[in-house]
């Protein structure tokens, strides 16, 4: 299974890709976090009073539900461990006219069966026409439970990123206001930094720091990692001087590598299961209609490409289970990177 997580949507969708050329959507996720848990079931977050949240466990075999656990706070949004041990968790921030003159975020860390304020951020100023939207908000745990990351570095005013300890909630490093795009590695605590071309990624550790990754080049919109955990997928300009030339890119971990998926329109690429890539044709569009500069937009054709083959072949979804839809040229559909069943 693969659960996709729209950056610029509030609905998940859960495909079943064992055929990924021929997938089938389970269901879709809306107004609420949800995580794969086993092949069968995934968990989701309901609110259910002022001071309490439960943890929801669904069965896509029979249907049925159960509170697999409770959080002692109001969390619509959050992420959060498998077993429930840490979590982190946002509250809007009313507006002043001081620090928060647009409204802010507080976050907030649940961990030794403990809620306590993290930091407050303040929501920036924003106003520009992107072709994938702005970054989304950062709020995620670190897979071995020791560190999380939020914050939401844009526009006028932003903050950077901030990592903070779970163990002692202590600030371990505030990113460079740069890095707009970050996400973990599939196990431990390395956190992978995305910039605007022509910077490259980077990753960091408490133990290392800020590190330069072999052979990477500018992840520069949606990159996400395989299930394996050994490459990464992204979508970036051919030249950033032409914005009408977006291409799809993997990354090598080990071989130190950045390869070309293939030379053709093509953008939002991500895994859905070990070795298979799905991604977007785009085509050239007429500067009028796109009413924006870079001058393509999606088709609405997914593709998935077999990395041992290197063919592409139209996926074919059942009617009304494509999760992208043809754009206006200006607001185009996005999906994004999700989570995998199995993990690798």
């Amino acid at each position: 299974m693969v659960l996709l997580q729209p950056p610029d949507a509030n609905q998940q969708q859960l495909y079943d890709v064992s055929d990924p050329l021929h997938p089938r959507l389970l269901c879709r996720i809306s107004n609420t976090t949800a995580h794969l848990f086993t092949g069968d079931t995934f968990e989701y977050l309901k609110p259910v009073s002022p001071t309490e949240t439960d943890v929801m466990l669904r069965s896509l075999g029979s249907g049925n539900e159960s509170v697999a656990g409770k959080f002692p706070f109001y969390a619509p949004a959050a992420a959060w461990l498998p077993d429930q041990s840490v979590a982190a968790y946002t509250l809007q921030v009313p507006p002043d006219n001081a620090d928060f003159p647009n409204g802010g975020v507080a976050v907030y860390l649940y961990a030794h069966q403990q809620a306590s304020l993290l930091y407050r951020y303040p929501i920036p100023a924003t106003d520009c026409i992107c072709r994938f939207g702005f970054p989304p908000q950062v709020l995620a745990v670190s897979p071995d439970g020791q560190y999380v990351v939020a914050g939401w570095p844009i526009g006028k005013g932003a903050s950077p990123l901030m990592v903070y300890r779970v163990s002692d909630r202590t600030l371990a490093i505030a990113l460079d206001s740069t890095v707009t795009r970050v996400f973990w590695d599939r196990g431990g605590h390395r956190l992978f930094l995305s910039r605007d071309a022509p910077a490259a990624a980077q990753s960091w550790t408490p133990e290392s720091g800020v590190t330069n990754l072999g052979g990477a080049a500018a992840w520069s919109y949606l990159p996400g990692e395989s299930p394996d955990g050994g490459e990464v997928a992204y979508t970036a300009y051919l030249d950033a001087a032409a914005m009408n030339q977006l291409r799809v890119y993997r990354y090598d971990f080990k071989a130190g590598t950045t390869r070309l998926l293939i030379d053709k329109l093509r953008s939002q690429v991500l895994f859905v299961k070990d070795g298979w890539l799905w991604y977007l044709e785009e085509v050239a569009c007429d500067p009028a209609a796109c009413n924006a500069p870079w001058g393509t937009q999606p088709t609405g054709k997914v593709f998935a490409m077999q990395l041992t083959g290197g063919v592409e072949t139209q996926v074919t979804f059942a009617t009304e289970e494509n999760p992208i839809a043809p754009s206006d040229g200006v607001n185009p559909v996005l999906f994004g990177p999700g989570e995998f069943w199995p993990s690798s």
